[in-house]
Parts: C-alpha cells; structure tokens; sequence
C-alpha cells in the first residue's frame, strides 16, 4: 500500500466517524432527544444490554471514553431523567447508574437509530464484508491502543 492510501485510510476513518455521529444525532433530534449525543446514545443503548445497574468504570471501558468524560454526560441523562445514580452497596464509593422508567422506554428510539446505523445498506457492504471490516477495525483499534 503507497503512503497517499494509508494517508487515505486514515481520513475515511475520520470522516465515517463523523458521518455515522451526525446520522445518530440526526436521528435523536427527529426522536425528540435533541440535547442527547451519539455518546449518550452509546451510555444508553450499553445500559438497554446489561439491563443491569453497572457502575462508571464499566461504562468508560465500554464505550471507551475516560471515567471523568462518563460521568458528566450521565450526569445529564441523570438530569434529563433517563438513569439514576445509586452508592454501590459493595463500594460505597461507587455509583451504580441504571435507566429509569422514562430511560427504558428510550429502547424503542434506540432500536429505530440502531437499525438505521447497523444498516449494511447505509454502509454499501456484503454480509462477509462487514466482518472482514470490523475484524480490521478491532485489530488496528487494539494495537494502536498498546503504541499510544
């Protein structure tokens, strides 16, 4: 591969990230979640799986963001009542975060977006193609995670 396609493969990976943030906030604000980010989604849709109270150092390492970053942007859906915070009862000096009632009924604009998102058709790639791409994310995410 010469220098101006690595060069070339690194844009693309920045102007999909944009593109796919834009698609998600697009697609909040029509769902009437215009304050919410494509990082708040990602906090919610990771609390829709576990459905489970999980404390923020789980949440960080998930949607991969520092624990200070986390804790703000659940401070605000805490606000706009989508989760509560409760004192884990192992470690009192833990916050276990679970949706409220108006934070599960968030799933249904969470499947909506999720599907718009996923869609191969929005990314214009096969079934094996998708793989192949998300095995070559995974790889490079990973090992430039250990150099940095």
């Amino acid at each position: 591969m010469s220098n101006a396609n690595r060069f070339n493969s690194i844009k693309y990976i920045g102007r999909l990230s944009e593109f796919l943030v834009d698609v998600v906030e697009t697609e909040l604000t029509k769902s009437g979640f215009e304050s919410l980010s494509a990082t708040h989604f990602e906090i919610l849709t990771y609390l829709i799986r576990k459905k489970i109270p999980v404390n923020m150092t789980r949440i960080a390492e998930a949607i991969h963001r520092k624990k200070p970053t986390v804790t703000i942007l659940v401070n605000k859906l805490e606000n706009l009542n989508l989760v509560q915070k409760e004192i884990s009862s192992e470690d009192k000096r833990e916050f276990m975060i679970s949706l409220t009632k108006k934070g599960k009924s968030f799933r249904k604009v969470a499947l909506k977006i999720s599907s718009k998102v996923f869609s191969l058709k929005l990314w214009g790639v096969e079934p094996d193609e998708s793989e192949k791409l998300f095995q070559l994310l995974e790889k490079v995410y990973h090992h430039t995670r250990i150099k940095i």
